[in-house]
């Protein structure tokens, strides 16, 4: 049976932004697929992709309020798993784990953007859970792409190739001294306008962040060792602070030898939330009123939920949203010798979106400036693996991240990758300056 369908587990606004692009993808490339898309509630995945209806022949929409008939792979979802080429979980971490089971078991591949990064075996282990099915998934063939996106995801599989680029050279001289990765969300806005969810941000930005120091883990406090970075097309320094994030396990795994790696993160986003946090309004003590409601959950339940498809549009269409802009820009810190003398270099590899008023009148609208970029970088990175895979037979099996993609892939493969990720208004840079 012929595999060309694309399996959506959930789909909001970084799966309707996928989808789009995985569909103009194959219509380019000639190659069609279909989808099928299960929702716990089918309207929500209809109203996702409000500007791209024309997309709705193509599309199963299947509303499944329990995904555990998946998990037990009832008859009446055979005929799916059998024309898959690929589950896609873009719903919660949640269903990583009961997703790459179904697929090592049907012999499907399979894709997700994000991790638990806070469930103790991880915090134990410093190892992505999705490991554990690495073995299984290798003797059916297929495999599993972890922690894909724009940032995790595409970040790591650009910086991941520039170092396996500078290691290819085996010199002993030099040495990769720090890897540091710099995150930009940034949104000027009339409305308290959160471009993910506000619950995981205040959950992600009130954790204590980690960095790597010779080697060894170090957990700071929320907000602490702050530094000012110039991004491109920013007219001034941002504020940025260290993050705890799926960038910092991966490269960690993939380049155990870099005694130094840090993920830090700045913008409107992240400034509402350390007032949150230093107001103490992110606080888990108690009400002396009503023992057992923390002025967390109290906050968390009066704060605004993510903004619907048709509200963004209409903020960006109206000029409440003024400008959004998206960037990452990892520095890789490097010693060698020159001549008699050590010189250190940094050579910056990076990704900036700030194009974001030209989704409006495309299939696109709705979207925010995250979820864009994280759907279209996760369905290029995607599309050119499952082309990969189809060409070169065996060479993509097992649990993949960014950086190991970058190690696998053709180098005519990878630049083609950057390319889309330019066509889909996704600008890259790089650069190499002396670290003095």
């Amino acid at each position: 049976m012929t595999k060309d369908t694309v399996v959506f587990l959930g789909l909001g606004a970084v799966g309707a932004s996928m989808l789009v692009c995985l569909a103009e993808l194959a219509e380019r490339d000639g190659l069609p697929i279909r989808f099928v898309v299960f929702a716990r509630r089918v309207e929500e995945a209809h109203d996702a992709l409000f500007h791209a209806e024309h997309l709705f022949e193509r599309i199963d929409f299947i509303t499944l309020p329990d995904f555990a008939p998946l998990w037990a792979r009832e008859p009446r979802f055979t005929q799916y798993f059998d024309r898959a080429l690929v589950l896609v979980n873009v719903a919660t971490p949640a269903l990583n784990e009961p997703m790459l089971a179904l697929a090592s078991a049907v012999g499907v591949n399979a894709v997700d953007l994000a991790s638990d990064m806070y469930d103790d075996e991880t915090q134990r282990t410093l190892c992505f859970k999705q490991y554990d099915h690495d073995e299984r998934l290798r003797a059916k063939g297929v495999a599993a792409l972890i922690n894909l996106g724009i940032s995790p995801g595409i970040t790591n599989f650009l910086v991941g190739g520039r170092i396996h680029d500078i290691l290819a050279q085996g010199r002993r001289d030099l040495t990769i001294e720090r890897v540091d990765l710099h995150l930009l969300e940034d949104v000027d806005s009339d409305e308290v306008v959160f471009s993910w969810s506000p619950v995981v941000a205040l959950e992600e930005l009130g954790q204590h962040p980690r960095v790597i120091e010779n080697g060894r883990i170090v957990v700071l406090e929320p907000f602490s060792s702050p530094r000012d970075y110039q991004f491109p097309h920013e007219t001034r320094p941002t504020r940025i602070y260290p993050l705890y994030q799926e960038e910092l396990l991966s490269f960690h795994r993939a380049f155990p030898a870099i005694p130094a790696i840090g993920v830090w993160t700045g913008g409107a986003e992240v400034e509402l939330v350390k007032s949150l946090f230093k107001l103490n309004l992110l606080s888990k003590r108690s009400i002396d009123a009503q023992p057992g409601v923390t002025v967390e959950s109290v906050v968390r339940a009066i704060m605004p939920g993510m903004n619907k498809p048709r509200r963004i549009e209409d903020y960006l269409r109206s000029g409440v949203i003024r400008r959004a802009h998206f960037a990452a820009a990892a520095e890789i810190r490097i010693s060698e010798q020159v001549r008699n003398d050590r010189q250190t270099l940094v050579e910056t590899v990076g990704i900036s979106y700030h194009r974001y008023q030209g989704l409006l009148d495309t299939p696109y609208a709705g979207a925010t400036y995250i979820s864009f970029p994280t759907g279209v970088g996760a369905a290029i990175l995607l599309w050119h693996t499952l082309e990969q895979a189809r060409h070169h037979e065996g060479s993509i099996v097992g649990v993949l991240s960014g950086e190991d993609l970058a190690r696998i892939m053709p180098r005519y493969r990878f630049e083609a990758v950057k390319r889309d990720l330019v066509a889909w208004d996704i600008d890259l840079f790089d650069s190499v300056r002396d670290a003095r």
